[in-house]
């Protein structure tokens, strides 16, 4: 059960992101899951297993014991952590101010000319509601 993020949950560390990110891709997993989902060169077992305690402190993941193991899943769903993330973005660097951040982006980023479209298009299906 995917749990709805509030505003007691941290943010993460990279390491911890990365973990969740490969756990949000599979479903659930165990560490070894995990690590031979991780990119070369790949982190120790302690590692990803401290990783995972951190995650479980903090209310992310949960497990479930399979053997003599455990796999992991998570509490909280992938888009809830984004949409805390994108809502401290948005406060902490542009005054809450969504116009502002596609302004910035769309100045100091490429944006193609299909990508622009289809923000465009996001756009009216919104007013469209």
């Amino acid at each position: 059960m995917i749990a709805i993020m509030n505003k007691d949950l941290q943010t993460l560390t990279r390491g911890e992101e990365e973990v969740m990110q490969i756990i949000w891709q599979l479903g659930e997993a165990s560490v070894a899951q995990i690590i031979e989902n991780m990119e070369e060169p790949k982190p120790k077992y302690t590692t990803v297993a401290t990783f995972i305690k951190i995650l479980e402190n903090k209310g992310f993941v949960a497990h479930r014991a399979v053997g003599r193991g455990f796999c992991y899943y998570a509490v909280v769903a992938k888009e809830e952590y984004a949409s805390g993330m994108a809502k401290s973005l948005l406060a902490s660097y542009f005054n809450g101010s969504l116009s502002q951040m596609v302004s910035f982006f769309g100045k100091k980023e490429d944006i193609s000319v299909v990508e622009m479209d289809e923000i465009l298009e996001i756009v009216e299906q919104i007013k469209g509601k």
